[in-house]
């Protein structure tokens, strides 16, 4: 998704969300996850409690790297149950997308799994919300007001406004960078 549709803020989770989810028992081992998510191409899987069968938690391909490879766990001695990400943050399958997004925000995470009626039924991530611009720094107003009123952006440094980023980005090179420096608007001072 390059471009953000017109009525994004009408959009819900269940719009974008992968329906294609695993769940495994906190008992499976590291191995054999990192091999499931691999044939599945999956990025993530859904850990449940051995015994109430409940959702416990989330692991990832990250944590996979961070927390076992990393560490040089033994992926065959140590089951998913042990490296899990907890608690496990959950939205409705008709929450909007950009609650979505603001809750994934707040909580520093990237996948929020769907629920309907307590069962999960997919599972949404910044990535498919947000697309190719997962790495810029949308503000969470460009998604919520129509491009057709026009916005007018706030240099951090100054508060002064311009039409759009690239004039504020030009700004920014050549009254607060310009000296190397960010120290603001020098000409005040002169």
């Amino acid at each position: 998704m390059d471009q953000f549709p017109e009525d994004y803020s009408k959009l819900t989770v269940t719009d974008m969300m992968d329906k294609n989810i695993i769940i495994l028992d906190e008992s499976t081992s590291i191995n054999e996850t990192a091999k499931i998510m691999e044939s599945k191409g999956a990025s993530s899987v859904l850990v449940r409690d051995s015994i109430s069968k409940s959702i416990k938690g989330i692991i990832t391909e990250r944590d996979i790297l961070y927390r076992v490879v990393a560490k040089n766990v033994g992926t065959f001695k140590v089951d998913i149950g042990t490296i899990l990400s907890s608690p496990l943050f959950t939205v409705d399958k008709d929450t909007l997308a950009i609650e979505a997004i603001r809750l994934m925000r707040k909580q520093g995470i990237r996948r929020l799994p769907v629920l309907h009626d307590g069962r999960v039924v997919g599972i949404v991530t910044l990535m498919s919300m947000m697309g190719n611009r997962l790495n810029e720094k949308v503000e969470l107003a460009e998604l919520e007001v129509p491009k057709s009123i026009p916005l007018k952006v706030g240099c951090p440094y100054c508060q002064s406004k311009f039409e759009d980023k690239t004039e504020l980005s030009q700004h920014i090179d050549r009254i607060h960078l310009g000296s190397g420096l960010l120290q603001g608007d020098l000409r005040k001072w002169e």
